[in-house]
């Protein structure tokens, strides 16, 4: 009965403890935000909300602990008056050596024998969280499901034409669509601006494209070969991203751009040289084989987004896709940034998900996505030489 119990309140606990954590974490990340908000004081109740939470669980789990620890020395207790009691009534027919044997032994079974108990106890309680471990892979949905096992040539995507038929997506079942029906064909090296406000679906496109989640209907073709019958280390190892918020990876500078030792350092040094990062790695005493911190911490955000670019310049993939790649970045440089990228990336299809309008003036196309469709699809001084469009309308407030 009290295994149970145990076992019952330390799985409270844990579950419990999970989300103060992870409320925690997100405080620290996001602690400029909400100071600038003035959520001090809402973030603080929550917290507190969350570790009383837990702390119930904790308490009890504690008490219970106790509980069977006194009732354990309760035990021992009587044991050792049962020996002394034995001892007085046996005296002149056991032998003084024998008595003083069974005493002390008795004595030493008050400190071993809770312990014991409590250990075996506590292991099992302890437990739950192996229990947890289990249950999360036991119950992990298989990433990305080929409907058939397709193996387009060696050189796929030779051109980079990717087309949109009747695309539908959400991302979880019960929620409403993020983009409703998105249709359009981009031509091979065309490049193409997707803007739109907050939540229209623009890195939903990104998502779907690395089915990161998989689409609820419709098409997707790359060179008219459908993502959804491909492997998903072979589609996503033929794409390259530059991602809004930048991800380096513990090690070092020249194994975050490239992990696999495909390239040689002349190749690396010439991508950080167009990123114009090649003067600060050279800075440093170890050059490309200098540290990188957890997450990156020991490079500034725009460092970050330098070197992330100089990873996506190293594969030479026929698609690229940044999404707000240089949010991060100074005016000036962006706009270096943004010829090197044309220029490294002459050859590619680009999809440039842009919240800077002056980034996507000289795309091919431009896109504009409002509430999950697509409202705008032309060149952007089409766009612009008509008053009355969206984009327009949106260049003039910037």
């Amino acid at each position: 009965m009290s295994i149970s119990c145990l076992r019952d309140l330390k799985r409270l606990e844990n579950v419990s403890r999970s989300p103060f954590l992870s409320q925690l974490t997100a405080t620290i990340q996001g602690i400029q935000t909400m100071r600038a908000y003035s959520k001090e004081t809402y973030f603080i109740e929550r917290f507190e909300r969350l570790v009383d939470t837990n702390s119930v669980a904790l308490l009890l789990f504690e008490l219970s602990n106790r509980w069977i620890a006194v009732r354990f020395d309760f035990l021992v207790m009587l044991m050792s008056m049962s020996v002394g009691v034995f001892t007085i009534m046996s005296h002149g027919h056991v032998s003084p050596a024998m008595v003083g044997l069974a005493i002390t032994f008795s004595s030493y079974l008050l400190g071993t024998f809770q312990f014991s108990i409590r250990l075996g106890i506590e292991s099992e309680a302890r437990f739950t969280s192996v229990e947890r471990l289990v249950n999360y892979i036991k119950n992990l949905q298989i990433e990305g499901k080929c409907i058939t096992d397709c193996n387009p040539e060696q050189n796929w995507p030779s051109r980079g034409e990717i087309a949109f038929q009747n695309v539908e997506m959400q991302y979880r079942e019960n929620l409403p669509l993020v983009l409703k029906g998105i249709s359009f064909e981009i031509k091979t090296k065309e490049k193409i601006g997707i803007v739109g406000r907050t939540g229209s679906g623009k890195s939903s496109l990104a998502t779907c494209l690395y089915r990161l989640v998989e689409v609820k209907s419709g098409c997707i073709t790359i060179d008219n070969v459908d993502v959804s019958s491909l492997n998903l280390n072979l589609l996503r190892s033929k794409l390259s991203i530059i991602p809004q918020d930048p991800v380096l990876f513990v090690g070092s500078i020249r194994y975050n751009l490239d992990p696999f030792d495909q390239f040689t350092d002349d190749d690396i040094w010439k991508a950080l040289e167009k990123t114009y990062m090649k003067k600060t790695i050279s800075a440093f005493q170890s050059q490309l084989m200098t540290p990188v911190n957890e997450g990156g911490e020991n490079f500034s955000l725009g460092e970050r987004q330098l070197i992330c670019m100089s990873r996506a310049l190293l594969r030479k993939s026929k698609i690229l896709i940044l999404d707000e790649a240089t949010a991060a970045i100074d005016t000036k440089t962006d706009h270096l940034i943004q010829s090197t990228i044309r220029q490294a990336f002459v050859d590619c299809t680009m999809l440039i998900i842009a919240h800077r309008l002056h980034t996507v003036q000289d795309c091919d196309r431009v896109m504009v996505l409002d509430s999950g469709k697509i409202t705008e699809f032309d060149s952007p001084s089409v766009l612009l030489s008509n008053k009355d469009t969206v984009f327009s309308r949106m260049s003039a407030i910037e």
